[in-house]
């Protein structure tokens, strides 16, 4: 098995996450979700502190929170079972 080379510096846990990152499509797409879950709470913030009207952004939010959270599990089970099935 090849060894890889690192080019930021980074060193232990982070390099080995940041390689990860790159390397994998599920954690790409768990990485997604969080953005989207993220997102669901800075628009239920806005709402609560009436930067904006309940309605339409209420709707986006929860659509953001179960895509958010869909994309999540989809991510990390799917990478948790290559990784067990790679054992």
């Amino acid at each position: 098995m090849a060894t890889r080379t690192n080019r930021s510096g980074a060193s232990g846990l982070g390099a080995r996450a940041v390689t990860e990152l790159r390397e994998s499509v599920l954690a790409k797409v768990a990485m997604l979700g969080v953005v989207l879950l993220v997102l669901s709470i800075s628009i239920e913030t806005a709402i609560g502190a009436g930067f904006l009207e309940r309605g339409i952004s209420a709707v986006w939010a929860v659509v953001f929170l179960l895509w958010g959270t869909a994309l999540v599990l989809l991510g990390v089970v799917g990478r948790t079972l290559i990784w067990w099935r790679r054992r």
